[in-house]
């Protein structure tokens, strides 16, 4: 593992997010999981490995060093899907937290994350996930897939 500034940290984050890629899609792409990936962009540098850093780094173009850090303007056109998605930050005021057994869990309100069926969370701008992140299948309500057991959002 490696030490990063949460700057960097980031301005990975922001740059993914203008790439309007979601955190479980990045994480599947260079290698690691989405609960790092979101731990990592929240600002604590040592939650990814530096293969991945360097990873993330080159996608969006961030140097590291005594290089100045720049991110390339991406943009995609946004995606419209008749299901709402779900904001997959833990951070996010919408979401309702509760307990069973002892264990956290949270549940998305996805009414208000995702009024108009678009791609970015209405409350905190974050990138919306359209499936499970753990096994990409179709999104249910309440807080954890019904396949594969995995909480949608993790705290």
């Amino acid at each position: 593992m490696i030490n990063l500034e949460s700057e960097i940290c980031r301005k990975i984050r922001d740059a993914r997010r203008e790439a309007g890629i979601s955190q479980s899609a990045l994480s599947l792409e260079v290698g690691c999981k989405q609960s790092a990936l979101s731990m990592f962009e929240q600002g604590d540098g040592t939650k990814l490995n530096e293969s991945v850093v360097n990873a993330l780094c080159k996608k969006f173009g961030i140097e590291i060093g005594n290089k100045e850090e720049t991110v390339p303007a991406i943009r995609t056109s946004p995606v419209f899907s008749n299901e709402r998605g779900f904001c997959p930050n833990p951070s996010c005021p919408s979401h309702e937290r509760y307990e069973i057994e002892g264990r956290l869990y949270l549940k998305p309100d996805r009414e208000k994350q995702d009024p108009a069926y678009g791609k970015f969370c209405a409350i905190c701008g974050e990138v919306l996930e359209k499936q499970c992140p753990s096994c990409g299948r179709k999104l249910h309500e309440g807080a954890v897939c019904t396949y594969c057991g995995h909480k949608y959002v993790s705290v």
